[in-house]
């Protein structure tokens, strides 16, 4: 038997701390094979980086290829796919190597199908071989290239390629030659023919609500489909389910120009590649990887950036500050452009698109990437989303940067955060708030927002501007409004957002004479 007087009781609540944004998740959508195990149309959830994507979706298929591009990057991001089946009533893209003539002396003939990185393929040529020898050398070197979605067939020389999967898909695949052995010559009649794909409906359900900050969609599908549903996803009520679709397009400088037009969407990165049409090198893009390749690396990079705790020394200029090196919230401000890109190839001095083309791109909605100045780096240009007008129709640059939009959805998500934690249960009054009782007025509320501005100006977000100068300028353009007929707190706020320096005009003259 035992007494404790008095009675003595201690209770433990949690600190009150401010809440960071949710952590960064990526999706994918392709096509996968008919020797993949998944259900085509389905969510696969959480792909880890353990390759297992090749028994799920195919080990040659479009979409595994775009998995490991991502993963090869980015092995922590948390990744989501969504890979559906060939459409049965589909075509595949063929292209064609034609050789001709007899080698005269030993080489080794290069040959790129799709990736210069993944599938640069190495073919011994002897003096004396045929045309028709090389072309059976070829048709075996692509058949030993299990993870290649291209497949082949020899006739006198002739040798025929056709994309492992139906749609259009294929159009898109470059075929180029190096070091072709003297004697010989070789004409490249380019991808094409590749037609209807997978029909995707209920993508809205098959998300059903997830967010996901980065998504990879396929450059040569419609569009429209993932636009539409990203139209439902930038205001939403109690919920924030804003991100950005990255896609890639290989094509003229004409069509990619007429193409990025039709979009009018702030969360849609087009990366163009233009085409190249030297038959006797090269056809197809100017950087030689598949587009959805490039877009899966640059989604990679993007969700690194913005993982928090992400390593992302790799990917940022070397005299960058040293809490630039690690990924989050704050990344969100740092510049895009002169992001390296390691696995992917030079383009060919006179294949790219002039500074002026690059310029007219941007200004219509479609992201470069190129040569670095020394010439030994593929390097982010400007990155800019195909937003250009408000819904007026009047030219608006609220929205025209990656980030731009970047930096405002981190921010709206931590003000988004913080207000369902602070005010999960609490009274509203227009009156004095009783010590000791969860509750709130206008002013307590605005001190809050207030707080949180500060926070977002500070170095683990550095989202907002700081100083006294502008933390004054928020609470003049914040404003509270309360209902307590219905409990309703209105808030309106002006926000001065952190931009990037990418330009510097600078003037000097000359002069002779220091005495003067």
């Amino acid at each position: 038997m035992i007494i404790s007087q008095p009675d003595v009781t201690f209770n433990i609540q949690p600190a009150t701390q401010t809440v960071g944004n949710n952590t960064h998740r990526a999706l994918i959508i392709g096509q996968m094979t008919s020797a993949g195990t998944a259900t085509s149309g389905a969510l696969q959830e959480d792909i880890q980086n353990d390759n297992a994507w090749n028994t799920l979706f195919g080990a040659d298929s479009h979409v595994a290829r775009m998995i490991t591009q991502f993963r090869r990057i980015n092995g922590i991001t948390p990744l989501d796919v969504i890979a559906y089946d060939d459409n049965g009533s589909g075509t595949a893209a063929t292209g064609e190597l034609e050789l001709s003539g007899t080698a005269t002396a030993a080489g080794t003939l290069l040959l790129t199908l799709g990736s210069n990185y993944d599938h640069k393929l190495e073919i011994a040529v002897a003096a004396g071989d045929t045309a028709t020898t090389v072309g059976d050398a070829i048709d075996t070197a692509v058949a030993a290239d299990t993870t290649l979605q291209v497949s082949s067939s020899n006739s006198t020389g002739t040798v025929t390629f056709t994309a492992g999967h139906k749609g259009t898909l294929g159009n898109e695949i470059a075929i180029k030659i190096e070091n072709l052995p003297a004697g010989l010559t070789g004409t490249i009649t380019g991808f094409s023919g590749g037609a209807t794909n997978p029909t995707i409906t209920g993508l809205a359900a098959t998300i059903d609500n997830r967010r996901y900050q980065t998504i990879v969609f396929p450059g040569s599908w419609a569009i429209s489909t993932i636009d539409t549903e990203m139209d439902t996803r930038w205001n939403v009520t109690n919920n924030i389910l804003d991100g950005m679709v990255v896609t890639c397009k290989m094509d003229t400088y004409a069509n990619l120009a007429s193409f990025a037009t039709t979009f009018n969407q702030q969360q849609l990165v087009v990366i163009g590649n233009p085409k190249v049409s030297a038959t006797d090198r090269l056809v197809g893009g100017a950087i030689v990887e598949f587009s959805d390749n490039i877009a899966a690396q640059f989604a990679a990079i993007r969700a690194l950036r913005l993982t928090d705790g992400a390593n992302i020394s790799n990917y940022v200029i070397g005299n960058n500050g040293l809490l630039d090196v690690t990924g989050g919230p704050a990344i969100a401000s740092l510049p895009f452009f002169n992001t390296p890109f390691p696995y992917l190839p030079l383009v060919k001095q006179g294949d790219g698109l002039t500074r002026t083309q690059i310029e007219a791109l941007q200004l219509v909605g479609v992201s470069v990437l190129g040569n670095n100045i020394a010439r030994n780096s593929i390097i982010a240009g400007e990155i800019v989303t195909t937003y250009r007008t408000d819904s007026a129709g009047n030219t608006d640059t609220s929205f025209k940067y990656v980030e731009y939009v970047d930096t405002a959805s981190n921010i709206r998500e931590y003000f988004f955060n913080n207000a369902r934690a602070q005010y999960a249960q609490t009274r509203l009054t227009d009156g004095a708030l009783i010590p000791g009782r969860n509750m709130a007025n206008a002013d307590s509320i605005k001190a809050f927002m207030v707080g949180l501005y500060d926070d977002l100006s500070q170095a683990d977000y550095v989202l907002t501007r700081a100083g006294e100068e502008y933390l004054k300028y928020f609470k003049n353009n914040l404003n509270v409004a309360i209902n307590l007929a219905t409990g309703t707190v209105t808030i309106t706020m002006t926000v001065p957002i952190v931009v990037q320096l990418r330009t510097i005009l600078a003037t000097f003259k000359v002069a002779f004479n220091t005495n003067v």
